[in-house]
């Protein structure tokens, strides 16, 4: 039995970037795979295959999981710190960032040194205009009400005598700070609309960033959130399946495709682990297959399963 290896790490400086604070050379303080070097060892039916020439406007299935469960997750934002504790901010970049990496990697310096200090929780939506250009929205707990006396009437009439202390102070923040990381203007602003209006019009921009996507966009996160596993306004994630005919038809070939492998899985494991395994069921199937064969399994062997007879 021959093996493969997933993971193959490759990366390079570019020497003409200025260096952000602490992220120089895309070396990051807070890794977002801190495991990147945690590679194993795979049985030989593991399976790469080609990405499909989807068209890249098209709101495909992924796409539309994303939305339902941005919709789900700014509504319960907002109601676990207040709708008065939350502020809509919007950020640019100070030059024409076109580059899908480049804005990553400040988005990246600015969350790790800063958003982390001042708005701990957050939901970030990356978005293209027209032009390509590239900015960011972003829902954020202020943890101070910066909606009490604000005149939103004056405001769209770019009059901000109503502001109230707490968000100017926000603003004096944001304005001494956004250059540090390559951004340039920066707007926020209290939710004026209640929770259930704004999830709407946040999922708004996931179809709206549809329409002008580019080919170098694929691979990059559309959506961004605090990190970490104790927030207890996640209350959705895009892992699940709408209840469809093409969905029933999947769960009955992986079945199938499950039973297929298991004494392959069975062998590999007891031979290179001296572990012998239980009998797969619909309970252990999917830890077994992460642990031994790929966190990503599914994707990498979906064309045999969609294919089983």
């Amino acid at each position: 039995m021959s093996f493969q290896q997933e993971l193959q790490i490759n990366q390079t400086a570019d020497a003409k970037r200025p260096p952000l604070p602490c992220l120089n050379s895309n070396n990051c303080i807070d890794t977002e795979n801190p495991n990147q070097n945690n590679t194993k060892q795979t049985p030989v039916f593991y399976e790469k295959f080609a990405k499909t020439d989807q068209n890249l406007n098209e709101f495909s299935t992924s796409y539309k999981k994303s939305s339902h469960a941005l919709e789900l997750n700014v509504k319960q934002f907002i109601e676990t710190f207040g709708i008065e504790k939350c502020g809509f901010l919007t950020l640019t970049f100070a030059d024409d960032v076109q580059d899908v990496k480049e804005a990553s990697r400040r988005f990246h310096s600015l969350r790790t040194n800063f958003l982390k200090k001042h708005f701990e929780n957050y939901i970030c939506v990356y978005e293209r205009m027209k032009s390509g250009r590239i900015h960011f929205h972003l829902i954020v707990n202020t943890r101070q009400d910066i909606r009490r006396g604000l005149n939103f009437r004056q405001i769209q009439a770019r009059n901000y005598t109503s502001a109230n202390k707490n968000l100017r102070q926000l603003w004096q923040v944001l304005r001494e700070n956004m250059e540090k990381y390559g951004f340039g203007r920066s707007e926020l602003l209290p939710v004026k609309t209640n929770s259930k209006g704004l999830a709407r019009y946040v999922g708004k921009y996931i179809a709206k960033h549809i329409n002008s996507r580019l080919p170098e966009d694929k691979g990059y996160r559309l959506i961004r959130t605090t990190i970490g596993k104790k927030q207890l306004w996640k209350i959705a994630t895009s892992n699940f399946s709408f209840v469809s005919e093409g969905s029933r038809k999947w769960r009955e070939n992986l079945k199938k495709w499950v039973y297929c492998i298991e004494p392959l899985i069975k062998a590999h494991v007891e031979l290179f682990y001296g572990i012998k395994l239980k009998p797969m069921n619909e309970e252990n199937y999917n830890r077994i297959l992460t642990d031994f064969v790929s966190p990503k399994w599914a994707y990498y062997n979906r064309e045999t399963i969609i294919n089983m007879a």
